[in-house]
């Protein structure tokens, strides 16, 4: 590995570098858990509907994804340090604002700008660590971060729970004491590890063009369900996605230092990865909102009682992330990858299964099936993905990632609401948050569970094809740097 420090100075600075890593996508992970029990609360609180709603997810994931590429190609050039530490600062200013919001549109307003952030955080979080890390090594860290955010998804629901049932505004506002102490604490324990090439610049055209083409083909495949795939807003939409995404190939193909490296695709382990991860991130992104939905909706629980009924889904990662860590380590990620997301598609199989009056044992195995499928895919894949690239272009492999798992979470989204949405009326699904639905005819209740089963049948077709490109990767990941 390349370095600027001592081999005795980096072995204590691997373990400064994923506690601070890890503390910074802690606060971002206890923010999305958190916030994602509230979203009902909130919806009826802001006086608006699902609709509305699921933009504060899907705005926050748009800029995460638009500008994870940006964020990594600059930290290539100027560094992981600097970048890491004012994320961790947009951040938190962002969650101050956001928790003082009137209404949903200053709401969605503010959740940009946190964005803005998180997206720093997310793009350099993993850089750090890979940085800091030999290559047999870095699939126990990569476990151990797991385990980290596995956490943050047992307590954040808890916690989210509690603080919706004092005053939803709390799922932002205690970001900002926590977000303070991380920022200082980045700054004074980071270092600037790898050696990076002098004279880089940033690829502006290529962040234009890829920013265009991203945000109208989501326009087309989000909005597209429910305006209509052929329809005239829609396809022309379609057009300028193909036409700025044709665009950005070209320019990237001939830049001298490109926002993207497609060469880097040349890379078997590299793209085989990258590719799982996003179908995975499609099949995944949506599970747990859809939990809350359910718990809150059919079931009418409050808050707290549904966050704890989601607990299953982080006890699975909790335990298999850190075992599916050094599993990669010693056979390589294929094998371990691939087992993870076929045991992933048994849960998802199983959640296709339910109804209304389901017992809550059999909705509590398949979640931690699934979770567990998922802790033993996750961190393999993204051990492989960072140590297939040299320490240079770590920036823009990371970047990608997030890319692509941001991307996933927001189709996720943009799949899975549309199917709810068009189960029942407006009307009926506001007055079911309001009252508990309990109180609805049953036959509103198994509407809106089918349509919540039909969103996980459409995931489980979805990770079929993420498997079968797990298992294409090939097995030279398992040779030592």
């Amino acid at each position: 590995m390349n370095s600027n420090i001592d081999k005795t100075t980096q072995r204590d600075y691997k373990w400064t570098a994923l506690t601070v890593a890890s503390l910074g996508m802690l606060v971002g992970i206890l923010n999305a858990s958190t916030l994602i029990i509230a979203l009902p609360t909130m919806m009826v609180k802001l006086n608006t509907d699902l609709f509305g709603i699921m933009w504060v997810l899907i705005s926050y994931m748009l800029i995460m994804t638009i500008l994870a590429p940006a964020w990594g190609r600059l930290a290539d050039i100027h560094g992981r340090k600097s970048l890491y530490v004012y994320g961790l600062a947009v951040f938190t200013i962002g969650s101050l604002l956001c928790g003082l919001s009137a209404n949903i549109g200053q709401l969605i307003a503010f959740r940009v700008l946190q964005a803005v952030g998180g997206s720093m955080l997310v793009a350099n979080g993993t850089i750090i660590v890979t940085d800091a890390f030999k290559r047999d090594e870095l699939g126990k860290a990569m476990g151990i971060l797991s385990m980290i955010m596995a956490a943050a998804f047992v307590v954040g629901p808890i916690l989210g729970g509690i603080l919706t049932t004092i005053d939803w505004r709390l799922n932002f506002l205690f970001n900002v004491p926590i977000g303070i102490v991380v920022t200082v604490w980045a700054q004074l324990k980071l270092k600037d590890v790898a050696v990076l090439p002098k004279g880089e610049k940033f690829d502006l055209k290529g962040m234009v063009l890829f920013t265009i083409a991203f945000l109208t083909s989501m326009i087309y495949l989000t909005a597209g369900f429910i305006l209509g795939l052929t329809s005239l807003p829609m396809l022309l939409s379609l057009v300028i996605a193909i036409i700025s995404f044709a665009a950005f190939l070209r320019v990237e193909r001939r830049a001298t230092y490109p926002l993207m490296d497609l060469n880097l695709f040349k890379i078997r382990i590299f793209s085989y990865g990258q590719l799982s991860a996003l179908l995975n991130s499609i099949a995944r992104g949506a599970v747990m909102i859809l939990l809350i939905l359910f718990f809150q909706g059919p079931w009418g629980y409050d808050p707290l009682t549904a966050s704890i009924l989601t607990i299953p889904l982080a006890i699975g990662l909790a335990i298999t992330g850190p075992i599916g860590g050094v599993l990669s380590d010693k056979y390589g990620s294929r094998s371990i990858s691939t087992i993870g997301l076929i045991i992933s598609l048994v849960g998802l199989l199983g959640l296709a299964t339910m109804h209304y009056n389901t017992p809550y044992w059999i909705l509590a195995v398949w979640m931690f099936i699934n979770s567990f499928g998922s802790g033993l895919f996750q961190p393999p894949n993204t051990s492989a993905i960072m140590s297939s690239v040299a320490p240079e272009r770590r920036g823009v492999a990371s970047s990608m990632r997030a890319f692509f798992n941001s991307a996933g979470m927001v189709l996720s989204m943009g799949i899975a609401f549309p199917l709810i949405m068009g189960t029942i009326s407006i009307p009926e699904m506001m007055d079911m948050f309001v009252r508990g639905g309990g109180s609805m005819p049953v036959g509103l209740q198994e509407a809106f569970t089918g349509g919540i089963a039909g969103a996980f049948i459409v995931s489980s077709i979805i990770t079929v094809p993420a498997i079968i490109v797990s298992a294409m990767r090939g097995t030279e990941d398992i040779q030592r740097k």
